[in-house]
């Protein structure tokens, strides 16, 4: 895998756990450090790939949905077996809790 296909899937999975309890656009633009035409893309590509839900069109009101946090699950689980992340364990076993109070998630995803 390239150096950019890496990026991108980090920067998908970062926008998926900023969301993860709902955000507006312009914290995730802030929180993922990205400008407004690139969050506007992957935006886009997420929620036609329905990982991602818009709940209010003017505020671009963003929920990552379940087949979002599978994702987040599966990637972090990659990452633990690839490399050992103490850290991306944690956060596996955290998005199982998630997936399982889907509305009311923990107040540690961020």
């Amino acid at each position: 895998m390239n150096t950019r296909n890496k990026n991108e899937v980090q920067v998908v999975a970062k926008i998926l756990r900023v969301a993860a309890k709902g955000s507006k656009e312009a914290e995730i633009m802030d929180r993922c450090k990205l400008d407004s035409m690139t969050v506007e893309n992957y935006l886009s590509a997420l929620t036609e790939l329905s990982l991602l839900t818009v709940k209010d069109d003017s505020d671009m009101y963003c929920q990552t949905t379940e087949k979002g946090l599978e994702f987040l699950n599966t990637y972090h689980r990659l990452r633990w077996l690839l490399f050992g992340k103490d850290n991306d364990f944690m956060l596996m076993r955290l998005l199982e809790q998630l997936k399982r109070k889907e509305n009311q998630p923990p107040f540690y995803v961020s």
